[in-house]
């Protein structure tokens, strides 16, 4: 009687297929995210707009109003700084998330796909009651 359960390596290419795939579609989107953050922030017009922010932003911190304000410390836009100078922890802590996510998503599947019974008289046949 041939195995009716499917090859292991087969099921284990496709995952690693599958995993190859969505940590090639993180890395694209967070490379794509960090391009569209350098062009949107890195102009001279995204620079001088956040240079009026922190100036609006030290009236604020200087006002009476209900919440005190701080001024932002950083001198250029923080999206910008973020993509720029910290890109590599970014996609590192992207990478390393994805694979955990991915990592229990697969386990949880395996889980759920494999058979339910336990015991080797479920599957026989022979689970009549013995007279």
């Amino acid at each position: 009687m041939a195995d009716p359960s499917p090859n292991p390596i087969s099921i284990s290419i496709g995952w690693l297929l599958a995993y190859v795939v969505v940590i090639a579609s993180v890395i694209g989107g967070v490379m794509y995210g960090r391009s569209e953050a350098l062009k949107v922030y890195g102009s001279n017009e995204a620079q001088a707009e956040w240079d009026t922010w922190r100036e609006d932003a030290k009236k604020l911190a200087d006002g009476a109003g209900p919440v005190k304000r701080r001024v932002p410390k950083s001198p250029q836009p923080p999206a910008l700084v973020l993509m720029r100078d910290y890109f590599a922890v970014c996609l590192g802590g992207a990478v390393l998330l994805s694979t955990v996510l991915f990592a229990t998503f697969m386990v949880l599947v395996r889980g759920a796909m494999q058979s339910t019974s336990l015991t080797p008289a479920a599957t026989s046949g022979d689970n009549q009651p013995s007279p």
